[in-house]
């Protein structure tokens, strides 16, 4: 299984996919829209617009690798927005997926705890929830999802989990963005319902980065294991802070 677009193992480039490597920090983007039933069927992604921001460097070259590369991913949010129809006025829900108490699966609760909401104000429009995993509620996250989407009058849901790569470079280096939604665990083969537009009722935005890699991905043997980065913590922190404030940036 894979959660990154150009791990499908198909040739993307005559679907429209395209890369663009920029002129600072070794950044590069990519940008792919899968546009109908027959391209799903064959690329194996759900219909919808992906972008990729790969930055080897992220963790080596410091702050303002860090500041530009949150403000590629907020000028594309800002365009998303407007495609999407999304005004400053509009009412966002963003979901934190994963399971907090493992390190490598915690990007969603690390960009909850980063996004301030003002719950006192009246005029509040921005609520955040981290539902945890199925296995320590019982309960799945799409139906959470549908009740607040039902009861808060939700525009657009905007959901943050951490992904899995083939490629042990991108751990925790590819940022990547899709208005596709997203199926929580389905990178690990833990098949959930698929939290998307058609399923909640409203649009979503998903924003996931890869922090494990199957021992497959290395070695051929009967016990396939995932591995992470030896510096986990620091990587996901600084992952879930650029995150954050590039969501930020835009829905304030």
């Amino acid at each position: 299984m894979f959660d990154l677009i150009d791990e499908c193992g198909s040739d993307l480039k005559r679907f429209g996919y395209t890369v663009k490597r920029l002129d600072r920090y070794g950044i590069s983007t990519a940008t792919l829209d899968v546009k109908n039933r027959e391209e799903s069927r064959e690329i194996g992604l759900s219909e919808g617009s992906y972008y990729i921001f790969n930055s080897p460097f992220i963790y080596q070259l410091g702050e303002e690798n860090e500041e530009f590369l949150s403000s590629l991913m907020s000028k594309r949010l800002k365009n998303i927005f407007k495609n999407l129809g999304i005004k400053k006025s509009s009412r966002i829900l963003i979901i934190g997926l994963g399971n907090p108490d493992i390190k490598a699966d915690s990007l969603g609760k690390e960009v909850f705890d980063k996004i301030d909401v003002q719950p006192l104000d009246k005029d509040n429009n921005i609520f955040k929830f981290c539902p945890n995993i199925f296995f320590s509620t019982g309960i799945d996250t799409l139906n959470m999802v549908k009740m607040f989407v039902r009861n808060l009058k939700v525009n657009l849901v905007i959901i943050i989990d951490s992904l899995t790569t083939q490629n042990i470079a991108r751990l925790g280096t590819s940022f990547q963005i899709t208005t596709s939604g997203m199926t929580p665990g389905s990178g690990v083969n833990r098949f959930g319902n698929r939290i998307c537009r058609e399923s909640v009722g409203a649009e979503c935005i998903s924003f996931g980065v890869p922090f494990m890699i199957s021992s497959s991905s290395f070695v051929k043997d009967d016990v396939d294991i995932l591995l992470v980065p030896k510096d986990i913590k620091e990587n996901v922190g600084l992952a879930g802070k650029i995150i954050a404030k590039s969501i930020s940036e835009v829905i304030y």
